[in-house]
């Protein structure tokens, strides 16, 4: 071979090289700006859905609506992937979320999916599970810790139930783990982690038996949730959603696969009081110059929840139209 061929050839190869890489950075350049786009959407989703966790939530009354925030969360998740109202990728999208943890404070939910038969056909359904508990058990006694301090433990001996603060039960159980609060907040966090990860493991790899009748080969998994954000998870009411097995549009093969994290409870900026004069009650902001030593001393956190009791805003508070511009 002549040595002008030669170098012609070479030449060629490094042209298809020089191709091959381009081509390359181009999509991985593509990938990483497709997944900071998939972030902000799946972010966005959980945003908005949690926002709709929390239907009430008084001093001693809170209610979730899970339901409303997981239909929330879809339809975001429609809007921001480019599928809403095409109902064939709408459910397409929805296949991609194998599980949905909603944490409540004695317990947690989760949205799974499941199957079922009609006549000869099978379908695929989604369903919520029953309320789990946060339970551990050590010899004689079954403990059901909660995202805070309040815990119930059953005592297997005596049949004898015992309710409250830690710390008004920490003395009672000198023999357990319950003796020494560093100790306690340790197996409480990790015993609502592993209560978790265990059901939520379970339905992933049962929704991989069941995705393979309808066609889906992608294999879920349960990853592994940093520490951090598993603290942030059982820290107050919150969401955990998996999105795996979304395509990249110029990776061939490579998938999205992440998980997002959504903290529902209303932060509470102020706090009211009622007081009562000539049988009419009204309410004060906590720092309101009306209030008097006879005041209640239960503190509401809205206007609503002091309407509710059937009190009336202060001059102090009508001046500030904190209520809306709408006497309760």
């Amino acid at each position: 071979m002549k040595w002008t061929n030669l170098a012609i050839v070479f030449f060629l190869l490094e042209i298809s090289l020089f191709i091959i890489l381009d081509m390359r950075v181009f999509n991985l350049t593509a990938v990483v700006n497709q997944k900071v786009e998939y972030n902000k959407a799946l972010d966005s989703a959980i945003d908005d859905s949690v926002i709709n966790l929390v239907e009430v939530d008084r001093q001693r009354k809170l209610v979730l609506n899970k339901e409303k925030a997981v239909e929330q969360f879809y339809q975001s998740l429609y809007a921001n992937f480019g599928a809403m109202g095409n109902p064939s990728l709408e459910k397409t999208l929805k296949g991609y979320v194998p599980v949905i943890l909603v944490t409540d404070k004695d317990g947690f939910y989760l949205f799974y999916f499941d199957s079922y038969q009609s006549g000869k056909e099978t379908y695929l359904t989604q369903r919520w599970s029953e309320k789990q508990p946060y339970a551990y058990e050590i010899s004689n006694y079954i403990i059901n810790f909660t995202l805070d301090t309040y815990l119930t433990v059953y005592d297997k001996n005596t049949h004898q139930l015992y309710e409250g603060e830690y710390k008004d039960l920490e003395g009672l159980f000198q023999d357990t783990f319950l003796a020494e609060e560093e100790t306690f907040h340790i197996v409480r966090r990790n015993t609502i982690i592993s209560s978790i990860e265990e059901k939520m493991d379970k339905y992933i790899n049962n929704y991989n038996n069941i995705a393979k009748q309808f066609g889906i080969t992608y294999q879920f998994w349960l990853p592994e949730i940093d520490k951090t954000d598993w603290y942030r998870t059982i820290d107050d009411i919150s969401m955990l959603v998996l999105f795996q097995g979304y395509p990249f549009h110029f990776a061939g093969t490579d998938t999205y696969n992440r998980y997002a994290i959504g903290g529902a409870r209303i932060k509470k900026s102020r706090v009211y009081y009622i007081t009562e004069e000539d049988g009419r009650k009204l309410y004060h902001r906590s720092d309101c110059a009306h209030i008097s030593n006879s005041a209640n001393t239960t503190a509401y956190f809205t206007c609503e929840e002091c309407a509710f009791e059937g009190a009336y805003p202060c001059a102090a508070i009508l001046n500030r139209n904190e209520y809306g511009g709408r006497i309760p």
